[in-house]
């Protein structure tokens, strides 16, 4: 099971101590693009609606999404949802995301090959966003988290809770948002105990009133201070004299750097739009010291072709390799109107 294992954190935690990666992992290529995060942008798009159930309005009614991405070795992560407008209810939304791990061998303590098996993750949702007022909104996502690896099973049921401001007039967008809130259903083995990534988020965006830019700035993971290991106490030891150096935990410049997301859309026409994102946690827990390379940044684009919109998003994590994510969202009011 070890290398199913790396394979999950590749999408980074708080120390290694929650389960079901999928909750974390990115899939909308548009998200992706963006530094992995878009909750501050309300514009109809369903694929930022099912992460941030508030970004959702009557403007995304009759529209599906879905999108591709495949990671390293045989990983892979897909998404597909849909939302309709009910009058004097709201939006309501469903969706599925599948997290695969692909194949892997299963061999005894001694090395004998036993056969082959799979591993992956999948959650299943509904969600219902509700315009308060002119400005105001609220949603909330209910999720069933299934966990499949070899002969172990997990489950959960999780929640997520948003809300948002949006003011057209000046175009500014804000949204706070408590993710995964829910609990354990069953457990990989008997006498373990499992959690769920909980986190709270807040982003704000503007779009400029002279130029065709839209950028964000987004903090994640509010609920704690400190997201890399905690050095209090530690020391090491200088080779050539023998000296003990206590470790010193980073700094408050650096420790707040970690919480943020950076992200820009540059709209050029209606149907055309580049995207790019900096993911500062990213790049320092993926990087190689002596070649960090571009890990952490994030680009791609959107395009609108007749009824479809297509996405594209590259993300790159180190040296290793990178991420392309595909996607593909359709109104079906926009054949109606044709």
């Amino acid at each position: 099971m070890a290398a199913l294992c790396c394979s999950a954190g590749a999408f980074g935690q708080i120390g290694g101590t929650t389960s079901f990666q999928v909750l974390q992992a990115v899939s909308p290529a548009r998200m992706a693009a963006l530094g992995g995060n878009a909750i501050a942008v309300k514009d109809g798009d369903l694929n930022l609606g099912l992460f941030a159930p508030s970004l959702l309005d009557s403007t995304a009614t009759e529209q599906i999404a879905m999108g591709f991405n495949r990671l390293f070795g045989e990983a892979n992560i897909s998404h597909v949802g849909y939302a309709h407008h009910v009058r004097g209810l709201g939006t309501v939304s469903a969706g599925l995301v599948s997290l695969g791990y692909g194949t892997f061998e299963m061999t005894d303590e001694t090395g004998t090959r036993l056969g082959n098996f799979n591993a992956g993750e999948y959650v299943f949702q509904v969600g219902i966003s509700r315009q308060l007022d002119d400005f105001f909104s609220i949603g909330a996502n209910v999720k069933y988290v299934v966990s499949q690896m070899a002969e172990y099973n997990a489950s959960a049921l999780a929640a997520d809770i948003s809300g948002t401001y949006h003011n057209p007039e000046n175009q500014i967008t804000a949204t706070l948002m408590m993710r995964n809130i829910g609990n354990v259903l069953t457990n990989y083995t008997p006498g373990t105990e499992d959690h769920l990534p909980f986190e709270i988020q807040a982003g704000i965006s503007k779009r400029l009133d002279k130029a065709p830019l839209r950028f964000s700035v987004i903090g994640e993971n509010l609920q704690v201070w400190r997201l890399s290991e905690d050095r209090t106490g530690q020391t090491v030891t200088d080779p050539l004299t023998g000296e003990v150096i206590p470790v010193e935990n980073e700094g408050f410049f650096e420790t707040l750097g970690r919480h943020l997301v950076f992200n820009a859309e540059i709209i050029l026409t209606e149907n055309f739009f580049i995207r790019a994102g900096y993911n500062y946690n990213r790049r320092q827990e993926l990087k190689i010291d002596t070649r960090p390379g571009t890990g952490g940044f994030t680009y791609g684009f959107g395009l609108r072709i007749s009824k479809f919109h297509l996405s594209y998003a590259r993300a790159n994590f180190n040296l290793a390799g990178v991420a392309n994510h595909f996607g593909l969202s359709v109104r079906f009011d926009d054949f109606k109107k044709s």
